[in-house]
């Protein structure tokens, strides 16, 4: 039987997803200094080695969500790129820029008939 997530675990859930999102940003600020999809996928599996409660993909998910928010689209619209079956993986989508992400989910929501 599976338990909850603790409060305080849960407040350790949304550090990782928010240090994965400004390591991220960090990234596409420094167009000189991108990190590759291998030592970013590196970084993200060390990060998440910290919660016991949340795996990679939830904090991933949780990291698209709080992107797509950024950019001005609600947490659900975010989270359609996870269905997406492509050839991009959602860990892979944190690096695109934000147009690229935007296209991206654009392409999701016809996919699915979305908005």
């Amino acid at each position: 039987m599976a338990t909850l997530p603790t409060r305080l675990q849960r407040q350790a859930f949304e550090h990782l997803a928010e240090a994965l999102y400004l390591i991220t940003q960090a990234s596409r600020l420094d167009d000189k200094a991108r990190l590759s999809t291998a030592e970013f996928a590196e970084l993200a599996g060390r990060i998440c080695q910290v919660s016991s409660a949340f795996d990679l993909d939830q904090i991933v998910a949780r990291t698209l969500e709080r992107r797509g928010q950024a950019l001005g689209l609600s947490p659900a619209r975010a989270e359609l790129i996870t269905l997406l079956d492509a050839e991009i993986r959602p860990l892979e989508m944190l690096l695109l820029s934000d147009q690229e992400f935007q296209e991206l989910l654009a392409r999701t929501e016809a996919e699915l008939g979305g908005p």
